[in-house]
């Protein structure tokens, strides 16, 4: 059985937009939670302007597959298109 896998985003708010974000993410969050290979979520601060979501997936074959999906690639767009977000990184990482 391949590793589970991490994935982990982290989000810097424009100003005056940081709770705006957070709720925006925790909605997104519960979304990604209902998605097929997702174990586990949680979105926490990072300051007062910035948040992190990290998850965890039953593999790597499966992060990928919902980064490559039609959910996945709308949310960042709509993460990248925005005014909420200044600046956003992302790393994944086996979970073993």
């Amino acid at each position: 059985m391949s590793p589970s896998a991490i994935a982990i985003v982290r989000v810097q708010a424009f100003p005056g937009q940081a709770a705006a974000l957070g709720a925006y993410l925790g909605e997104l969050l519960d979304e990604v939670r209902q998605q097929p290979g997702c174990q586990s979520g949680e979105l926490k601060p990072l300051g007062s302007d910035r948040w992190q979501v990290q998850t965890q997936w039953v593999s790597q074959a499966e992060l990928e597959a919902h980064l490559s999906g039609p959910k996945a690639q709308r949310w960042l767009g709509r993460l990248g298109c925005g005014d909420l977000v200044l600046g956003l990184a992302f790393e994944s990482r086996s979970a073993d």
